[in-house]
């Protein structure tokens, strides 16, 4: 049976509620220490995560373009249940990083990939102007899915490690089943020509687009921007614990986290409409400093006024959530500059971008986590937020946003 369009959509919908159901996150920092991972091991093990998916970004995604996106897909959501599978038995540093470097592969093969996936799955219709929404919306059930777990991660834990590890392990493999039903988009395959080897032809997308005027700050902007949000992320869980937030808790800020991201990523082009690209940029630079300066407070808080310390604990995790609407507006933008047969290589190579820069970014914290402390990190890289500043004048540059 051939599968409609808008039933695709659907599937691809509930996929990504299964793959981003993560009870594993809002307690992560407790389960991998009782792994005898520290908390700066943690940082390293996030760096190592996001080089090894920066190692298969590229790949990945022109396999997607002359192969098949749906068996790419379907591979990616099968090394993501891998990894978590793993992850139940793994004890130790190497152990962990052994299920993560699946989980870093997993999300490499499924990013670019993804993108492309949706976008042409609309082109199909004519709807390709409807990109923003629809992916937003598919965003919005992965982030539903997030939000959800957030709730009953500290739950699941008080029953044990394994009986979380498994819950999201099934979740994630019912996932995998649902992407086994999603139609090929087999008119979109890249053909390479004879003279050519795939190996040349790939790095002709890659040099055209690390070339582009355009392109290439499309990709380095929202990369650099990301890895501060991935930091400002990871440094919360430590931060509720300087400031005295009972466990309990940890799960309800993460929920925060998670629901913002859902209404960001489904009111995506509505807040693009009404601010307009450049008022978004402003307010998403915003939003990044008064994270930082939010988990400050809260570190030095100690625990004075309750009340008070929960409000700024719900600005910290608000904040990073904007990057969820930041990727998805240039991700559109880079959309309309390229062709249907080299969008997987192009978005797995903005996704490269983004992996490379916060692998090495996470993994330069664990030294910084040793040395200085959380309090003097969290201001090093508040201090460190002017670097985007660069990439976006180039943004702000670009006619026709």
């Amino acid at each position: 049976m051939k599968l409609s369009n808008s039933s695709a959509l659907l599937i691809l919908k509930l996929s990504r509620f299964c793959l981003y159901f993560m009870p594993l996150i809002p307690v992560i920092t407790l389960v991998y220490f009782g792994k005898g991972v520290s908390l700066a091991d943690f940082f390293l093990i996030q760096g190592v995560f996001r080089i090894a998916a920066f190692l298969f970004e590229i790949p990945s995604g022109y396999l997607a373009d002359v192969f098949s996106r749906k068996k790419i897909m379907v591979l990616a959501t099968f090394l993501q249940f891998l990894g978590m599978f793993l992850l139940i038995w793994a004890q130790g540093f190497w152990a962990v990083v052994v299920c993560e470097s699946l989980m870093g592969m997993a999300s490499a093969l499924l990013s670019g990939t993804g993108e492309a996936y949706v976008y042409d799955l609309l082109k199909r219709d004519s709807k390709e102007n409807q990109y923003v929404k629809e992916n937003g919306s598919i965003k919005s059930f992965a982030q539903l899915g997030m939000f959800i777990s957030m709730i009953v991660g500290g739950v699941l834990l008080t029953m044990g490690e394994s009986v979380l590890l498994c819950v999201e392990a099934l979740v994630v493999f019912f996932g995998f089943l649902l992407m086994l039903l999603l139609p090929e988009i087999k008119e979109i395959r890249r053909k390479v020509v004879p003279e050519a080897s795939p190996l040349k032809d790939c790095l002709g997308i890659v040099k055209m687009s690390v070339k582009h005027p355009e392109i290439k700050w499309l990709m380095l902007f929202p990369a650099i921007y990301s890895t501060f949000t991935i930091v400002l992320l990871w440094l919360f869980q430590p931060m509720m614990e300087l400031a005295l937030v009972p466990v309990a808790l940890f799960g309800v800020f993460f929920a925060i986290n998670q629901g913002s991201r859902v209404l960001f990523s489904k009111f995506a082009h509505r807040i693009l409409n009404m601010l307009g690209i450049r008022k978004l940029l402003w307010v998403c630079i915003g939003a990044l400093v008064l994270g930082f300066s939010a988990v400050l407070l809260a570190i030095n808080s100690n625990g004075f006024v309750m009340p008070l310390v929960y409000a700024i604990c719900g600005i910290a995790a608000i904040a990073p959530a904007v990057q969820t609407m930041c990727v998805l507006v240039f991700n559109d933008y880079i959309h309309t500059r390229i062709q249907s047969n080299e969008r997987g290589t192009v978005l797995s190579l903005s996704a490269m971008f983004n992996m490379g820069i916060s692998g090495v970014v996470l993994m330069c914290a664990k030294p910084l986590l040793n040395n200085f402390g959380l309090e003097m990190t969290t201001v090093i890289f508040l201090a460190l937020i002017v670097l985007i500043l660069i990439p976006l004048k180039k943004v702000l540059e670009i006619k026709n946003l």
